[in-house]
């Protein structure tokens, strides 16, 4: 019957229909192994609307009912006819010509959701690699009406803020990935985009013990980067980047043992402490 909906090819007769909704069952019998189409109306049908019907039930003939099966939904989508939210997925993405995800982008995005930090940190860091967060070149782009001098970077005032400027670009930020690269005894050329930096920070170490430090390491400077300049937005707090450094390793150490994830024996105070070393303890 073609993709466009009968409803559409016959929107007169749809409108008079009594059973809009109704199955291909309650719409027909059978006569001598014959469907017959039986439509109830509204009303009496005027004389050129029977013409139509008559339409409608060529226009739907190639349709035959089989009598040994029920009626049931069929997706068009899928070779077995079964509805699944991938499928779904994949066709919303398809109307709206977005090419197909790259991959190796899916494997990194995937490394997230198994990191030893809340769900609610998980969210905030994939947000970010994904540039979903209502950064103010995003919020432009999404047609949300900013005043004069609203768009540009809270740490620094001169560059408008980007998530890769403001997490990695911006003067503050700098000094605090800069804080972290000293307490790992690590130092290597940082580079300018979001993605970028997370593939080579949770790569400098060895085996899935290191990488989840390093994953819950850089989630976490991510997460309370983001709150700061929240809270510096909204609320016109000023954040100190030796403050932020002694909170990130306060947390991490916290989830480190909350979930699990390293079961370090190393004490609170012995992990903020300026003897201890990150790089030698985990062989970064």
């Amino acid at each position: 019957m073609g993709e466009k909906p009968t409803s559409l090819v016959f929107p007169r007769l749809f409108s008079l229909c009594v059973n809009k909704n109704a199955s291909i069952e309650e719409s027909g019998r059978w006569a001598g192994g014959t469907w017959v189409w039986e439509f109830q109306w509204r009303r009496e049908l005027f004389e050129w609307e029977k013409e139509m019907a008559n339409a409608l039930t060529v226009f739907i003939s190639e349709c035959v009912p089989n009598a040994g099966k029920k009626d049931e939904w069929r997706w068009k989508r899928s070779k077995d006819g079964r509805f699944s939210t991938k499928s779904a997925f994949e066709t919303f993405m398809e109307s709206r010509n977005v090419p197909p995800s790259d991959p190796e982008s899916n494997t990194l995005l995937a490394k997230v959701w198994d990191a030893p930090t809340p769900h609610k940190v998980q969210v905030t860091a994939w947000r970010c690699l994904r540039n979903r967060l209502a950064t103010c070149d995003n919020l432009v782009k999404r047609k949300v009406g900013l005043e004069e001098g609203e768009e540009w970077c809270n740490g620094c005032i001169w560059r408008t803020e980007t998530a890769d400027h403001l997490f990695l670009l911006c003067p503050k930020a700098q000094q605090v990935w800069d804080a972290l690269e000293r307490w790992m005894v690590y130092s290597s050329a940082s580079p300018s985009t979001i993605t970028q930096h997370f593939t080579l920070f949770i790569n400098r170490g060895r085996g899935k013990r290191t990488e989840n430090l390093l994953k819950a390491l850089w989630m976490c400077t991510i997460w309370l980067l983001w709150k700061r300049r929240n809270e510096s937005r909204f609320e016109g707090k000023v954040w100190e980047v030796q403050n932020l450094i002694a909170e990130i390793k306060g947390r991490v150490w916290s989830w480190l043992v909350i979930f699990n994830g390293l079961d370090t024996d190393v004490s609170f105070q012995v992990w903020c402490s300026r003897e201890f070393s990150l790089s030698s303890y985990f062989n970064l």
